[in-house]
């Protein structure tokens, strides 16, 4: 029996340990590698958020820095003394994170510094930052970890900020005097426990669409599933990935990957509703075409917007949230008529437990998302709730399609079981004649194969078989004995055939036998030598009963003959009755 299914499910499960175990290494490797560590032991530096006041000398608390849709594109001034006493090296900076602003940094030194010149503030400008934009994300770039170079001699200087926000929702936190490099480590060490799980996300929505890919014995709806499955899981990884802001830090480009990150999102909302539609027992309308369409137009008009108009028509993150919402309402619409639809049928299946599973990820995304509102936009490790539950999701989902895969093992095998017994002659254990007449069809293409291939010696033996004396049997001891005669004259048959071919009991007393090998002639001769031998044995154990007997003959199938497989069976039939008649001939 070939086990295509339960092979399909040993892929995955060797493919998903082989990603748990690499993730796994790539940990350990990063905490045992020599002469770097993800996190300083001990980073040190010097909190700078407290003690920044405007340009009345009022105090500034930049925690709570906000802003208004009207301060869109105003400059906002503050100003931060470095104390003389701060402990700097060579290699610290000022490093604080900031998201949805330019700004630019100026400092004004003390009389006795050699730095100090005429420029605006009476100060020298040591930074200017300005947003290169994001495309299709418009001036939203996402949060940028920032560095402003500044030395031992500026101590007891005053930084001066100028700030233009061109996102309400922008900030500046985190504030500190540290070492560039430990600063960037911490903040990235600070983000691989998340990171991992993201990874982990990603990478099994990649090993179920390879999956998805090999499985081609699945039916059209089971790919379907998994395909939008696992496009799902690894469009939410890159979503996450994206988060944890590590690809930002790394390659310095935030705006592109935030523009990525938003058209992710919308994106995401699709795969929902393909699974949606795939899963659902109860006929509607496709509701993946409606927000396919719309996920496409959003995309176009955005692209069109920013190449021709110069702007972003609309925030994706915002049209993300409404073509999910909307989803998530479709979601909750159709797990309720499966659920009417599983009472009134009394039919369960794997549609429910998904749908209710994907409704409580979207309400898990919304409450991280009103976490993230409530905090003031200022939280840097949001998702933590989505990421974590959809590896639970992913756990138990995949308990419940290994016990679905167990259940249909079982059936694949009972189903075997029923189809081997349909071409298994229930008396002697012999294939019947519905199975000969299946392999007969395969042997005559396995001709043909070989015949186009020039291998026209390939050939196979046709064995002819009549038992003698079952009318015998049957009418002077019953036909129970008569079916004990045919079931030892089978067992005799069988253990002669052996591996050399195969045996089929294609009538009451009639039998047929395939040989193959290499010299099927020579083979048949030799299992002829074994069956009357072992009749002979049979007859000697047996005294006083009527005696075991068969006539047999044979015709030789190749590949280069012209005629069929039927005339090579005449063949065999002419020579056996020649053989049954000489048979009775020596006993009269």
């Amino acid at each position: 029996m070939k086990k295509k299914i339960l092979q399909h499910n040993i892929f995955i499960a060797i493919l998903l340990l082989a990603i748990v175990f690499w993730v796994a290494a790539v940990m350990i490797k990063a905490k045992r590698a020599d002469g770097f560590q993800v996190i300083p032991p001990d980073p040190k530096y010097s909190d700078c958020s407290d003690g920044w006041y405007d340009d009345d000398g009022k105090y500034f608390d930049l925690d709570k820095l906000s802003f208004e849709k009207t301060d869109i594109n105003k400059e906002y001034v503050i100003h931060y003394r470095i104390p003389e006493d701060v402990e700097m090296g060579p290699d610290d900076s000022l490093c604080f994170f900031c998201r949805g602003i330019d700004y630019e940094v100026y400092i004004k030194s003390t009389e006795d510094n050699p730095y100090a010149d005429s420029e605006e503030f009476g100060s020298r400008r040591i930074c200017d930052y300005k947003q290169n934009g994001a495309g299709l994300a418009g001036k939203e770039i996402g949060m940028v970890a920032a560095t402003v170079p500044i030395y031992k001699t500026d101590r007891g200087s005053e930084l001066t900020f100028v700030l233009t926000p061109t996102e309400y929702s922008a900030f500046i936190l985190d504030m500190r005097i540290e070492k560039t490099s430990e600063f960037i480590l911490t903040t990235i060490g600070s983000r691989m426990g998340i990171f991992f799980e993201s990874l982990f996300i990603f990478f099994f929505g990649l090993a179920v669409m390879v999956y998805t890919f090999f499985a081609v014995e699945k039916k059209r709806e089971e790919k379907t599933v998994f395909f939008a499955w696992g496009a799902y899981s690894l469009t939410l990884g890159i979503v996450m990935i994206i988060e944890t802001q590590l690809p930002q830090i790394l390659t310095g480009r935030p705006e592109i990957f935030s523009a990525l990150k938003y058209v992710m999102v919308l994106i995401l909302a699709y795969p929902q509703a393909v699974q949606i539609d795939a899963i659902t027992k109860v006929p509607h309308k496709r509701f993946s075409c409606v927000v396919g369409v719309t996920v496409v137009t959003l995309l176009v008009i955005e692209t069109a917007g920013n190449l021709f108009l110069h702007t972003s028509l609309y925030r994706l993150n915002h049209l993300s949230l409404i073509i999910l919402s909307s989803n998530a309402v479709m979601n909750f619409i159709m797990l309720v008529k499966e659920i009417n639809y599983w009472m009134a049928k009394h039919l369960f299946s794997i549609s429910i437990p998904l749908l209710a599973a994907n409704l409580i990820l979207f309400v898990l995304g919304t409450i991280d998302i009103a976490l993230y509102m409530r905090s003031n936009n200022h939280m840097t490790d949001w998702g933590r709730i989505i990421r974590s539950s959809y590896i639970v999701f992913i756990l138990a989902i995949l308990v419940l399609l290994l016990k679905l895969a167990e259940k249909k093992n079982h059936d694949a095998m009972r189903a075997e079981k029923y189809k081997a017994e349909a071409r298994i002659d229930v008396m002697t254990g012999l294939m019947n004649k519905a199975a000969y007449l299946k392999k007969e069809a395969s042997m005559t293409a396995r001709l043909m194969k070989e015949r186009e291939k020039g291998n026209i010696e390939y050939s196979f033996v046709i064995m002819s078989i009549d038992l003698n004396n079952l009318k015998k049997v049957n009418d002077t001891k019953g036909h129970e004995a008569g079916d004990r005669f045919i079931k030892n004259a089978a067992d005799i048959l069988r253990s002669s055939v052996g591996t050399d071919g195969e045996a089929y009991r294609v009538g009451g007393d009639e039998f047929l036998a395939l040989i193959f090998g290499k010299e099927p002639e020579k083979t048949y001769f030799e299992v002829i030598e074994k069956l009357n031998r072992k009749v002979s044995d049979f007859n000697r154990d047996n005294p006083g009963a009527i005696p075991l007997s068969f006539a047999y003959g044979h015709a030789i199938c190749k590949a280069d003959q012209n005629y069929s497989i039927h005339d090579s069976e005449r063949i065999a039939d002419q020579e056996m009755y020649r053989c049954k008649k000489e048979m009775k001939a020596f006993r009269s």
